[in-house]
This record gives structure tokens, C-alpha cells and sequence, in this order.
């Protein structure tokens, strides 16, 4: 196995997770689940509005009768009608009085007032291979089969309201509109694809310049996995890599131009084609925009050309961390929500990995998030505590065992609006050894910057960005994405497609706090969070007498306390937290003179 650690990866380690333990994703309204297979709707004709358009999904993974996977459909359009006195196209009466006209085709029919299941088992029954339901808003979402979609069989897809009028109006002008509704493997004679998760990208959206200063230090790999969907065996297939970098005062140039080529590509089969890495240290801060592009020989035509390009963004400045994608503003890009299955309320702590070459150079000031709240719920009161921590694989087994994810800093947020739902916020942290401002990094370490829900409602979830995929990125890095913990640490979270809406903002490392009287007093608490046992390493300059200690919550009302005599300089103070409430608490250990605080979450 190759290990890339020049450009950042964690270790030469193994990066598979092999615990027994999954984690399944609950969507909040409006997101939209990606397919395993290459499903697609595609409008083959009028040539005016041929292309591949976005769907919402439903088949057995949402209860319907059928899975994407094992259908293909291709046929021309018909509107259905209900057999209800104002003939509209709803069907929520389950009967369509012109089933000689919708059987052999894909119905068409409106969103409205009766379970989706109830609309496509019309169609079926009028005989149609399949179903597109336009919705009466914009955007589209998941497919609830509701009661009838078990006994559906045919493909089911949603439309947005505007992309439902574009093919409705070709229909009401008389034109043959075709559309193909499945997976497409194997559908057309030659067919050839790449997709956001099967192209290497830099392993952040946004990264500090102070990271590339100078050559190798922080390296673009590039790449494709390209996938075979035809039938046909194809050669010299071509994948161009271009990036074009927009500097600062709005000029762009195209600074890297590569293409690699594949000898022979078989039906249904994978080959992945590497370009020569770019160093952005000899452009600097500003965008770059990354665009793959596969090539067939001039005298073979791709039936199928929507999934020949794809695009990826990345940015340099002056201070910001993150893997979901940025607005031109700096603000972070995401839509819907997710949460741990097995979580059916808070706490939970999801994050972003960050191997931080030339940490010294960075001091982490802040972290950034956003958490979105089913309909008629707020986050008013609720609480996010912002942590910036340290991973010591201390076993080099590449999981994460108790005790080797160390906090270093942390803040407190809490909402005072009622606004908080899709809202970017922001927390300052702390050092939790030094109690100044911010945290200064390592070089050549793993961070885990997270934000910690540490209330008990079902209705939270954390922004995601969906628009981003790390999954051949994180095969050639061999890095982890996005961990989340709830009872336990799953390094490799939601998966590299499921990337929260967390961000790291950076300062100077070398900025003075002042003079300060040395404090002889270092905590360590782990676990972190803590269902039982919380284990205090304490650490002074003489032996720990007479030291008292105090939790309490976020009230400041004090839940524990007492006091203790430990041995030598450094000793585990082993505090029984067992009986208290989910939440984040303070404790603070002080011996008359000195005192020295932290926070940790009862889970």
C-alpha cells in the first residue's frame, strides 16, 4: 500500500474501521439522500431540453415496492388525469380515465394533498413503466412511500416545480418528450463516468495560505476513477485535469493543464488515471477551481456525456478551515441536517478531521457551525460547546480508542434568538491548560475541530454540505473526513460524502497574551465526554494537598464538590458523575492559591 505523507497524511497506518458499529443517517425535510447506484432521469428528447435532471428518490431504502438498482425505463411522457370531476392530475382518487394513453409510458402526474404511493399506484395500475410527480414548490425531496408505495413497483422520481413546468411545456406544445428513469449500467452501447465522490480533491474546500508557503508543503494529488457503464469495451479513454486560479483582484489564469489516458476500459469496470500533483505555493491565496473532464477517441460518441465533467473548488486565505464549501464571503455552503440513528435525542459531537503539517504556524481562534431544527422547533437556550482537539493514536491501530482524543480548547454557545435554525454561528475557545485565548497547533499532528450538541431534543441536526464528496480523497490521502461520536468515536462518521458545516478560524500563533504569573496547574479529563467515571489527571509543582474541586452546569448551579489529598505532583482525581443529567459542565480544581478550570460532557 502507497502512504502519501508529504502532502498530508495522517500515518503510514491502516485507514480501515473495522469495529461493528454503524451509524444511519436520519434526514431532516428536504435533503436529499444520494444513490449508491448510477441512477439517473434523463430527457433524451426535444434536444431543447435534453440533459440529466435532479430528482427526489424513493424506492426500497423509503419502503417503496422496487430498488433503482434492478430497473430501467426508458419511454415517452404522458400526463395522467383523475377520474375526479375537475380531470386534474393529482390522482389521489387511485384511478386514471386515460390508461390506454399512460400504459407503455412514463405518467405524469402533480404533488398535492394524497400520499405519493397513492399517486404512483394509479399509474401503475393505468399501466405505466413509470412515474414522475412534479412538486408544487421548489427543490425536491426524499419519497415517502406512505401506505400504498409497498405495492409500487415501478420507478418514482419528484421533480422540482420549475423543472416539471420546462417538461410540461413541450408536452402541451405536441413534442415527443423521452425520458430514461434507473440505473443506466449497461443501458447504452457506450457510456463512460466519473462523479464528485470518484475524483481526488485537496482534502479541505478552504485551507490557511500559511500552509503552502513553500514548495511540497502542501501538495494537490489528482485524479479519477473512471467507471465503464456501456456495454461497449473502450480504448484511449482520456481524462483531462485543468485549474484555473482566480487571484485576489479577480484575475484568473489557467496555472495546471494535464491529461492522462487509459489504454483499454472494460464493460462495468473501474481504472483510476493520476495526473502529475500541484503545488499552490507558487500561486498563492485566491480560488481554484478544479475541472475534470473525460474524453472518448473523436470516433466514438458518449451516449450518456452528463457525467464526463466535474468541478471542484478550492480556496486559499488568509484563516479559515473547512471541508464544506465556502460563499465568496467565507461563509460555509450547506443544506439539511443529519444525526446519529442511534442517538434518538442529543448529546452528540460531529466534526472534521484536519492533519495540520505545519501547525505552528496556526492558532485556532474559533470554531464555526450550524445546526438546522425540524419545523416548529427553535434552538432558543440550547447550548454548542465549539472544542478543538488533539488525536493520539497511540497504538497506531488507526481507531480511536478511550483516551486518545485529547481536548485542548473549548468555548461555550448558546442561542438567545430564535433565529438559530440555518445560521452560521460562531464560539471563541480557550486553552484549556493556559486559559488564554484560542490554541496554538503542532506541526505534523491530527486535530479534530467539532461542535457538541449537548441538548436532548430529537428535532437537532447538524448543516451538512451535501455538494461535497471526499470518497476517492480519502482513499488516496488515506485520511478520515468527518467523525462523530455518540456513545462511542466513529472516526469515519456519516461517511466522506457527509460533510458537517464546522469550520476552524485561525489568528497568528505568535500574537502576546501579556505577562502572566506562571500556573503550576495542568488538568487532563478523559473520557470526554463521560458516562461514569471522569479520570482527572492533575499535575503541580509539589504534591497535591489540600486541593478542592467544584462541577457545576451551565447555570453555574454546583452539582459536585468536595475535596482531596493526592500523591506526589501528579496524580487522577476520579470523580462519580454518574447520577448527573446530559449536559456540559465546568469543573474547577484550586488549592487557596491556584486554580485551574475545564469542561467535559456527561453523555
Amino acid at each position: 500500500m502507497n502512504h502519501y505523507l508529504p502532502s498530508g497524511s495522517f500515518s503510514a497506518r491502516p485507514r480501515s474501521f473495522t469495529a461493528a458499529w454503524t451509524l444511519l443517517v436520519l434526514l431532516c425535510t428536504g435533503m436529499v439522500q444520494p444513490l449508491a447506484a448510477q441512477v439517473i432521469l434523463y430527457v433524451s428528447q426535444p434536444s431543447s431540453i435534453a440533459g440529466s435532471y435532479t430528482f427526489g428518490p424513493g424506492d426500497a431504502a423509503f419502503g417503496w415496492g422496487y430498488s433503482y438498482d434492478t430497473v430501467q425505463v426508458q419511454a415517452a411522457l404522458v400526463r395522467g388525469t383523475s377520474s375526479n370531476a375537475g380531470g386534474d392530475s393529482l390522482a389521489c382518487d387511485t384511478t386514471l380515465i386515460n390508461a390506454s394513453a399512460v400504459a407503455g409510458k412514463i405518467c405524469v402526474l402533480y404533488r398535492g394533498s394524497c400520499e405519493f404511493g397513492v399517486k404512483a399506484l394509479a399509474a401503475q395500475r393505468a399501466g405505466a413503466v413509470g412515474c414522475i410527480i412534479i412538486n408544487h414548490s421548489a427543490g425536491v425531496l426524499n419519497l415517502g412511500a406512505g401506505g400504498a408505495g409497498a405495492l409500487v413497483t415501478i420507478p418514482t422520481m419528484l421533480v422540482s416545480n420549475s423543472d416539471g413546468a420546462l417538461i410540461r411545456q413541450r408536452m402541451d406544445n405536441g413534442d415527443s418528450v423521452v425520458a430514461f428513469m434507473g440505473d443506466k449500467t449497461g443501458y447504452f452501447l457506450n457510456d463512460i463516468g466519473i462523479s464528485n465522490g470518484s475524483v481526488v480533491r485537496p482534502t479541505e474546500y478552504s485551507l490557511p495560505a500559511s500552509q503552502a508557503l513553500n514548495a511540497g508543503e502542501y501538495l494537490f494529488k489528482l485524479g479519477a476513477a473512471v467507471k465503464n457503464y456501456g456495454q461497449n469495451a473502450q480504448t484511449n479513454v482520456g481524462l483531462n485535469i485543468k485549474i484555473d486560479f482566480t487571484n485576489p483582484a479577480g484575475v484568473t489564469n489557467t496555472v495546471y493543464n494535464q491529461t492522462a489516458t487509459l489504454a483499454t476500459l472494460a464493460s462495468d469496470s473501474t481504472d483510476t488515471l493520476r495526473t502529475p500533483d500541484f503545488d499552490p505555493s507558487t500561486t498563492g491565496p485566491g480560488r481554484y477551481t478544479l475541472l475534470y473532464t473525460l474524453n472518448l477517441p473523436s470516433t466514438t460518441v458518449d451516449q450518456f456525456p452528463a457525467d464526463n465533467t466535474v468541478s471542484q473548488g478550492f480556496v486559499m486565505n488568509p484563516n479559515i478551515i473547512s471541508k464544506a464549501r465556502l460563499d465568496s464571503l467565507g461563509n460555509m455552503m450547506y443544506s439539511g441536517g443529519i444525526r446519529p440513528s442511534d442517538a434518538t435525542s442529543g448529546p452528540y459531537d460531529f466534526g472534521i478531521w484536519y492533519y495540520a503539517n505545519k501547525g505552528s504556524r496556526l492558532k485556532v481562534d474559533s470554531i464555526r457551525f450550524s445546526f438546522v431544527t425540524n419545523p416548529g422547533t427553535n434552538l432558543f437556550n440550547e447550548s454548542i460547546l465549539g472544542k478543538v482537539s488533539q488525536w493520539l493514536d497511540l497504538n497506531a491501530d488507526g481507531l480511536i480508542d478511550a483516551g486518545e482524543i485529547v481536548d485542548l480548547a473549548d468555548g461555550i454557545y448558546t442561542y438567545t434568538d430564535t433565529l438559530g435554525s440555518n445560521s452560521q454561528r460562531s464560539v471563541l475557545v480557550t486553552d484549556i491548560i493556559n486559559n488564554t485565548p484560542g490554541v496554538v497547533l503542532d506541526d505534523s499532528s491530527v486535530y479534530l475541530f467539532s461542535a457538541y450538541y449537548a441538548g436532548v431534543s430529537t428535532a437537532v441536526f447538524t448543516n451538512v454540505d451535501p455538494q461535497v464528496n471526499y470518497t476517492l480523497t480519502r482513499d488516496i490521502y488515506e485520511q478520515y473526513i468527518s467523525p462523530v461520536f455518540s456513545g462511542t468515536w466513529n472516526p469515519n462518521g456519516f461517511g466522506p460524502d457527509r460533510v458537517p458545516a464546522i469550520a476552524a478560524v485561525t489568528g497568528n500563533p505568535s500574537a502576546s497574551v501579556g505577562s502572566l504569573e506562571r500556573n503550576p496547574f495542568e488538568l487532563r479529563a478523559f473520557p470526554n465526554p463521560v458516562s461514569t467515571v471522569l479520570h482527572v489527571l492533575v499535575r503541580g509543582d509539589k504534591a497535591l494537598v489540600g486541593l478542592n474541586y467544584r462541577v457545576s452546569d451551565l447555570s453555574g448551579r454546583v452539582v459536585l464538590q468536595g475535596s482531596a489529598d493526592l500523591e506526589g505532583a501528579s496524580a487522577p482525581l476520579n470523580l462519580e458523575v454518574g447520577n448527573l443529567n446530559p449536559g456540559i459542565y465546568h469543573l474547577q480544581v484550586h488549592n487557596g492559591r491556584y486554580s485551574k478550570a475545564l469542561r467535559f460532557v456527561k453523555n
